[in-house]
């Protein structure tokens, strides 16, 4: 059987959506951690602003 470079690397595009979704979840998740740190960090700036909104 012949080698066929073009075929080695083929990945179908349910696999790139797969590889795709996987990422932005792992970027989303990041992202969520790092705003809770910031909210923790700040918690004391933000916790009157949110007293001012709501009542």
């Amino acid at each position: 059987m012949a080698y066929q470079s073009r075929k080695r690397n083929y990945k179908s595009q349910r696999e790139k959506y797969q590889r795709t979704t996987r990422n932005i979840r792992t970027i989303i998740l990041f992202l969520i951690i790092a705003a809770a740190v910031w909210v923790f960090k700040n918690r004391y700036e933000i916790w009157p602003d949110l007293n001012t909104w709501f009542q």
